[in-house]
């Protein structure tokens, strides 16, 4: 075995590459984990809201990625989240904020087949009054509510969710007090017309939004508030101001969630940060109510619109910087006349424009 010592120079150029791949290794390191301790969202303005969850205005939206861990601190709790991150991106037009959150699902559950199915959803939480601190992002607490916004995938307009639809092989003789026909199968929303009696649908009579026909084919969002564990209940119908539209494909869910930014106690404000959480149930696992994936808290904040002279101010300076200095070094050139008399600056600056003046004239000409 040879035991020449390695060169000097060559030395010094093994030691540059392993500091370079050594060096490349670390920031490739911290570059990852400052996205994936990313904690806050820049929701920012636009021309028109993109309602679409594929409208091509997303792809410049910004990006938050917020992993999921399964609720299992009270119970109805799950031990393994059915859901496991969520791509969360914001955008806000006028009175309105929308929010994207796409997320992987092999399957489209939306409560078709039986009492045995069960429904994907999502949700978006904040603090009903940011004023009064940050309370636990689950549910909430006593003196400081939350506010949520959950979608639900059997909401969404076209689902099918009558009870004919859950079981398609079912015989009907006759519906009382639904308005319909013998031998006819009722839809729920029949009770709720001319010639039908929603006392016979217990559930809508005493205001559950979940029997609300009418409420589904308005919106495929539900808004509700909660101050503690086992406290959620809905807002009344004419308080739902949520919208929602979502598209499943190739087994990835995209469900944009448009809030109005004034809420009750506070408003979505140009740079205001506020926190935001989010949940998500998967209709395949069985998870409904209290077994879902919950998020911790993150942070949203709505950008300041940029005006027109935001961008026009730099160049105007810019170019007046540069006049001045032409004006400085002009004057300083000119500063004794051919005779030895000295020129004063301001006098120095009009010969200055002067001269500017016949260039641009001769130009004209040419």
């Amino acid at each position: 075995m040879s035991t020449k010592p390695i060169d000097p120079q060559r030395r010094s150029w093994l030691h540059a590459s392993l500091a370079g791949v050594v060096g490349g290794l670390l920031l490739w390191r911290a570059r990852h984990a400052v996205a994936a301790e990313k904690a806050s969202l820049l929701a920012k303005p636009v021309p028109q809201l993109p309602t679409d969850p594929n409208d091509p205005a997303w792809a410049s939206a910004d990006v938050l990625e917020v992993p999921l861990a399964p609720q299992a601190v009270v119970k109805p709790r799950t031990y393994e989240a059915g859901v496991k991150t969520l791509t969360v991106r914001a955008v806000y037009a006028g009175d309105r904020m929308a929010i994207l959150i796409a997320w992987r699902d092999a399957e489209r559950d939306a409560m078709e087949g039986g009492v045995h199915a069960f429904r994907d959803a999502v949700a978006v939480e904040f603090p009903s009054d940011p004023g009064k601190g940050i309370p636990f992002f689950g549910m909430g607490e006593a003196e400081r509510p939350v506010t949520i916004y959950q979608w639900k995938a059997d909401w969404e307009p076209g689902a099918q969710r009558d009870v004919d639809e859950k079981y398609p092989h079912m015989a009907v003789d006759w519906y009382p007090y639904s308005g319909r026909q013998a031998n006819e199968i009722a839809e729920a929303a029949d009770y709720g017309k001319q010639g039908g009696d929603k006392a016979f649908i217990p559930s809508w009579w005493v205001g559950n939004p979940l029997a609300d026909p009418a409420l589904q084919a308005r919106t495929a969002v539900e808004k509700l508030t909660a101050n503690g564990f086992g406290t959620i209940a809905p807002l009344p119908p004419d308080k739902q101001d949520g919208q929602a539209k979502a598209v499943w494909k190739d087994g990835v869910w995209r469900t944009v969630i448009v809030i109005p930014r004034a809420q009750e106690k506070f408003s979505f404000e140009p740079g205001k940060t506020l926190p935001v959480a989010f949940a998500a149930w998967n209709g395949a696992k069985h998870e409904r109510g209290g077994e879902k994936a919950v998020s911790t808290w993150y942070f949203l904040s709505l950008e300041q619109p940029v005006g027109v002279f935001t961008y026009v101010a730099p160049l105007v300076a810019v170019a007046g910087a540069a006049a001045v200095q032409l004006a400085g070094l002009h004057g300083l050139r000119a500063r004794r006349t051919p005779g030895g008399r000295r020129r004063s600056f301001g006098a120095a600056l009009q010969g200055w424009i002067g001269d500017l003046r016949a260039k641009l004239a001769r130009r004209g000409k040419s």
